[in-house]
């Protein structure tokens, strides 16, 4: 691993742990947060090293550092009815990664990466917040998914255009984040 790569994850994670505290609580237990708007960012910037940035940022919460959504942090929250998204996220950055860097970082690579990272995303977490709340498979989507997918969507759009801006910026400030 570089450098580079090393401080891009530290970036990735940094920006998704700030985004997290951006949270409007919601009946059924999972919170609207911008946290996949960062994985938006790191995957359609970073390509599968976005994996890093969110084994980092899972990690970091794991350890017990307030990094998860209303600065809440520890094992618990991992192993509890919203760690299935924050697994989830994980996933995504290789998966999701791995398909806007295979398709050139192009804008279907980058529709079909956010696709993807969002089945991966709403299926871990739907699956952990059905078992850990002992509800049926049918409650948690109602709570925990079918309420996100409009706004995730968003996310994701506004997250492509973003990037977009972003790739143009950074080589005129002498910076090349995939060199």
């Amino acid at each position: 691993m570089t450098i580079r790569t090393i401080v891009q994850t530290a970036l990735l994670a940094t920006i998704t742990a700030v985004l997290a505290q951006i949270a409007i609580p919601l009946p059924g237990g999972v919170p609207f947060t911008l946290q996949v708007f960062g994985i938006f960012l790191g995957i359609f910037l970073l390509g599968k090293k976005a994996f890093w940035g969110m084994l980092t940022y899972l990690l970091l919460g794991a350890i017990g550092l307030p990094v998860f959504a209303q600065a809440q942090g520890g094992i618990g929250i991992i192993l509890g009815p919203t760690g299935g998204y924050i697994a989830g996220f994980v996933i995504s950055g290789l998966v999701g990664g791995y398909i806007v860097e295979l398709a050139k970082f192009s804008l279907k690579g980058k529709i079909l990466g956010l696709l993807v990272s969002l089945v991966i995303i709403y299926f871990t977490g739907t699956v952990q917040l059905a078992f850990t709340t002992r509800s049926s498979i049918r409650e948690a989507l109602a709570v925990g998914t079918l309420p996100f997918i409009p706004l995730d969507i968003l996310k994701g759009v506004i997250a492509i255009v973003l990037s977009k801006y972003i790739d143009r910026a950074l080589p005129r400030a002498g910076v090349n984040i995939n060199g």
